[in-house]
């Protein structure tokens, strides 16, 4: 692999810039268009060596563990050239799908920053070694050991120390851990993975970590150990339950901006579905104005809705139900009492879901999206179906990744 100085023109949906070697493409992380470096290159990947010219977009990372953690791809390129690739990033999914829509610029959703991360925990190999906790590295099994995390909320600057100290608790288990850690409204909610059963010495040494480090909450494979706090957001002024280890939109902004547009698509509606709809972010906020079936397969963010929905009466009816959206949809005969539905679904997208929305007689779905690509294949099917695309706007969350949300409407 001997190195070569390759001009790169593009960049592609990862965040590795795009160059020409002998009439074949080849992908090289943290590089930007309109660069040349020198690279050695191993088929269609390539390592960077040195910037030979770099590009004006070109800026400082504000993070020092850049280009080892693998959280981020693009903290060296400028911010309003970020957001033209996330907009690209999506067009280029629609034209794909045969999808014809308007794509708006990109809406900037980071905000305060992120309120939960799962940061991973694992043993030294040698005797004396250091507990690390943090990020794995970009295409690696190797961890980052974090200090701290520039992308994530004030709050959650103690949750590397946090999942160090349960790592320390658990060494004599050795098994590889991860610990997700979210601020909310009463403190920070930890739950641990990985463990397996516990006896009931370290579970008390795990509890006692969570007095001294005053957790609001602390849950083992979602089974709770100490509760000093309920652990709860509010929605616009809503009060919501979180249950342990449940989807959580990674910044408030994000949750704001999807919630506002869904708000707005949906005014005028009398009875909507909300499918995929976790804990219930827009299914609290809807039920002040229309009324609401809510539906997702978590049986613990439906649990978690219902007491959320106790907690805040007075709204227009809003009934909850568990069920698996990907194996058993919404038929098309129980989409007759809906004449709008709100569908948010994970990344593999609503494929089955959209298929019965485009036969039934629905008028209109909001459709949220965290992957461009799913979104653009249940978009064709809807299109399919007789729906009509609005314009097509990226949200963007996760500041200097390759993820963008979508959000759409889709009438007939």
């Amino acid at each position: 692999m001997n190195p070569e100085a390759v001009i790169f023109t593009a960049m592609g949906a990862r965040g590795d810039g795009i160059g020409m070697v002998d009439g074949h493409r080849v992908h090289v992380p943290f590089v930007l268009p309109g660069e040349t470096a020198r690279i050695t290159r191993e088929g269609e990947r390539g390592t960077l060596l040195n910037i030979v010219e770099a590009s004006p977009d070109r800026v400082p990372p504000p993070c020092p563990h850049f280009t080892r953690c693998g959280g981020c791809a693009v903290q060296h390129w400028a911010g309003d050239r970020i957001a033209e690739w996330k907009r690209e990033r999506v067009g280029t999914a629609l034209r794909r799908a045969k999808v014809e829509a308007e794509v708006l610029p990109a809406r900037d959703a980071h905000g305060a920053g992120r309120r939960r991360a799962t940061l991973h925990v694992r043993y030294p190999k040698m005797p004396g070694g250091r507990i690390e906790a943090g990020f794995m590295q970009a295409r690696s099994h190797a961890l980052v050991d974090l200090d701290s995390c520039p992308l994530l909320v004030r709050a959650l600057a103690p949750a590397p120390e946090i999942a160090r100290d349960i790592g320390h608790i658990l060494r004599g288990v050795a098994k590889p851990l991860d610990v997700q850690v979210t601020a909310c409204e009463s403190g920070l909610d930890c739950d641990i993975r990985g463990s397996g059963p516990l006896v009931d010495g370290l579970r008390q040494k795990l509890i006692a970590l969570a007095r001294a480090r005053d957790l609001a909450r602390l849950t083992l494979h979602g089974e709770r150990l100490i509760e000093a706090r309920v652990p709860v957001l509010t929605f616009d002024g809503l009060t919501a339950y979180l249950p342990p280890g449940s989807f959580l939109q990674a910044t408030a902004e994000a949750e704001a901006t999807l919630a506002g547009f869904a708000l707005e698509a949906l005014k005028g509606a009398k009875h909507v579905a909300d499918l995929f709809c976790g804990l219930g972010p827009f299914a609290l906020r809807l039920a002040r104005h229309v009324k609401i079936s809510a539906m997702d397969s978590d049986k613990g963010a439906i649990e978690a809705l219902g007491r959320s929905i106790r907690a805040n009466p007075g709204g227009k009816p809003l009934v909850t139900q568990a069920r698996d959206l990907f194996r058993r949809p919404l038929f098309a005969p129980e989409l007759k009492p809906f004449d709008a539905v709100l569908m948010d679904p994970p990344r593999q997208g609503a494929e089955a879901q959209a298929r019965e929305l485009a036969k039934s007689k629905v008028a209109k779905v909001v459709s949220i999206s965290c992957d461009p690509e799913s979104f653009a294949r249940d978009a064709r099917i809807l299109m399919d179906g007789g729906f009509r695309p609005g314009p097509v706007t990226p949200v963007d969350q996760f500041r200097y990744s390759a993820h963008v949300e979508v959000m759409a409407v889709f009438a007939r």
